[in-house]
């Protein structure tokens, strides 16, 4: 019996996926266009998404989504390290806040707001994701998702060209930072499906997401945890980097 092709299933699918991250990443950013930075990455991130989250198949979408988040972000570090001027200008007050990251990791000033906003922002960011993904198919959770990878991106980026060296690459990207990446997007995917899907039996839901959901509301938990209580031990192996050097 011939098995019915799924485009998500098709290695050429996660091709087209992560040349598009790179399209929608590297010319917006390079332009300095913010506005056109996002809008295109979550457009099409969202159509890539839509295609195996209308199928079910939720291994399928969180595959594509991890690979263009792996390009985003290798790409957007690497032309903040090239073009700092360039990509600057991509990031609503991408200047100020190279500087305040820089102030950060030497123990001068603390972690910048706009990495790490207040409690109360966060948590109404996070109620954002979840309401937004849920009505609008996962649009709001994905224009969330790449907008903190671009920051993220960006810090990654700034932290590592100052560093330098193999510990300099691994402070640039805190655990915090790849926590939240991995609760979002999983939130995202989750809460996305009942619209897609026409499914929206809440029992049903909780039968067969409740594992995963629980898991990306403690990563979500973990990330808000290790951003209050570690920020200090990066400061510190940013300190040792610099002594060592």
């Amino acid at each position: 019996m011939q098995r019915t092709y799924q485009l998500s299933a098709d290695p050429l699918y996660y091709v087209m996926g992560g040349f598009f991250s790179v399209l929608t990443t590297a010319f917006p950013a390079i332009m300095g266009q913010p506005r056109f930075l996002q809008l295109s990455q979550t457009l099409v991130l969202a159509l890539f998404l839509v295609i195996p989250l209308r199928r079910g198949a939720l291994r399928h979408a969180a595959g594509v989504l991890a690979l263009w988040l792996v390009v985003q972000l290798t790409l957007m570090a690497a032309l903040v390290w090239l073009a700092p001027g360039r990509v600057e200008q991509a990031i609503p007050g991408g200047f100020e806040l190279r500087a305040a990251l820089l102030e950060w990791i030497f123990a001068v000033g603390p972690l910048p707001q706009q990495i790490a906003p207040p409690a109360l922002a966060q948590l109404a960011e996070l109620a954002a994701v979840a309401l937004g993904s849920l009505l609008t198919g996962g649009l709001i959770g994905v224009w969330f998702i790449v907008r903190t990878a671009n920051l993220a991106g960006f810090a990654a980026g700034s932290l590592a060209s100052a560093l330098g060296g193999s510990i300099g690459l691994l402070i640039s990207l805190p655990l915090w930072t790849l926590a939240r990446l991995a609760g979002y997007s999983g939130l995202t995917l989750l809460l996305a499906e009942p619209l897609l899907r026409r499914q929206w039996s809440a029992s049903r839901f909780w039968r067969l997401r409740r594992n995963p959901l629980i898991l990306c509301l403690a990563l979500i938990v973990l990330a808000l945890l290790l951003e209050r209580f570690a920020p200090p031990l990066w400061q510190h192996l940013a300190g040792t980097l610099e002594t060592v050097s």
